[in-house]
């Protein structure tokens, strides 16, 4: 049975690393049983003026939770947070401020085998003498066995007048 478990891990590291390498908006990380996928979804342009919508998701695939579970978004200047959305089993909170806004979300424990999602709606106002101006969004996670740096995600959206 142990050694089922194991193999499961392995083949679940390998996929999601082989996985997270496609794509320049996730990270995969491992630590204490889990292995965590974090991810940022960004539109590739969004018009000036107008909302729109960013997902932070946190994914578990491994064998044990992720306890602790803590995400920090950060949004950069002419970007400002409109409102975020997280799941009944965890909090989001924002600010915003001269350099962006800020979303700080506690997912609590994150189970194995499960995925949690975090919905932001911001806008970008450029002023009238600006152009076209591509913005990254980063998302970083701390956890129990996962210490900072381990899992940062960012995608980046270009804003258009």
């Amino acid at each position: 049975m142990r050694d089922w478990r194991i193999l499961f891990l392995a083949a679940g590291i390998v996929g999601l690393v082989g996985v997270g390498g496609c794509h320049d908006d996730s990270d995969t990380t491992t630590g204490n049983l889990s292995v965590v996928r974090l991810t940022v979804d960004a539109p590739e342009t969004a018009k000036s003026g107008t909302n729109f919508g960013v997902q932070v998701r946190a994914l578990n695939v491994g064998l044990a939770g992720v306890h602790s579970g803590h995400v920090t978004v950060t949004l950069p200047s002419p970007l400002t947070v409109i409102s975020v959305q997280a799941p009944s089993d965890s909090s989001a909170a924002f600010f915003n401020g001269a350099l962006g806004g800020t979303v700080e979300w506690n997912l609590g424990t994150l189970d194995s085998n499960s995925e949690s999602k975090l919905e932001i709606t911001t806008m970008g106002l450029l002023s009238p003498s600006e152009a076209t101006k591509k913005l990254t969004v980063l998302a970083t996670m701390t956890a129990d066995g996962v210490k900072p740096g381990d899992a940062v995600a960012q995608d980046d959206v270009t804003l258009t007048p």
